[in-house]
């Protein structure tokens, strides 16, 4: 697809990221703020902001403990949920479609790089399941990541769905527990989350012998 056809929304996304990193609260409480005075319509702003800030790379993890300080528990990890994936869903379709022509071609004429990226085809789901679970991981550059992959958009859509809710949904718990004051809801929270990291680095370690061997074929 030509740059230029593109070139507006690559605008729009430059001045989505300019906003939001000058006008936008950055705590979880001033954001939740925000969102309750807007009234009525606050759940549908909120997950419009998940749609338009996670391309923008604004953390993930404010937005869903600011939607569990607004919106509770239920509501909270609804918007979290479709917030996370559908806004991740956005940054894979803009990578795909501005790069992964010319990825490719890079990939396919370096063989190692051409193993793995076959490796990930074949194994897309759990690789980056591992990597979405994994601590220190911005999911905000792994759903531009996974769209210059080849990894298909079924298991992309399937590992950020899971990822979402072993390591986003915690994140609505922690806002609204320290929001209430519940110590049992902040401890069910942080160890979502401990849980979730140690199931990501256990499936890259399975997955890493299985990598290792492929690239050194």
């Amino acid at each position: 697809m030509p740059i230029r056809r593109l070139l507006p929304a690559l605008v729009l996304l430059v001045a989505i990221v300019v906003a939001a990193a000058l006008l936008l609260p950055k705590s979880p409480g001033d954001l939740r703020d925000l969102l309750l005075s807007i009234g009525a319509l606050a759940p549908l702003v909120a997950l419009a902001a998940w749609l338009l800030l996670t391309p923008a790379l604004f953390p993930g993890t404010v937005l869903a403990a600011a939607g569990g300080l607004a919106f509770g528990t239920v509501g909270g990890i609804g918007l979290a949920l479709a917030g996370a994936v559908l806004g991740g869903l956005v940054s894979f379709v803009l990578a795909r479609t501005v790069a992964r022509s010319s990825v490719e071609g890079f990939v396919a004429r370096r063989r190692r790089l051409a193993t793995v990226s076959e490796l990930l085809e074949r194994r897309g789901f759990a690789a980056m399941l591992g990597a979405r679970l994994m601590p220190g991981v911005p999911a905000t550059w792994l759903h531009y990541a996974a769209g210059l992959s080849p990894v298909r958009l079924p298991a992309f859509l399937g590992a950020m769905s899971v990822g979402a809710l072993l390591r986003t949904v915690p994140y609505v718990l922690l806002g609204q527990g320290l929001g209430s004051g519940s110590p049992l809801v902040v401890a069910v929270g942080v160890a979502s989350i401990v849980l979730g990291g140690a199931g990501g680095s256990l499936l890259l370690w399975r997955l890493k012998p299985r990598a290792a061997t492929a690239t050194s074929t």
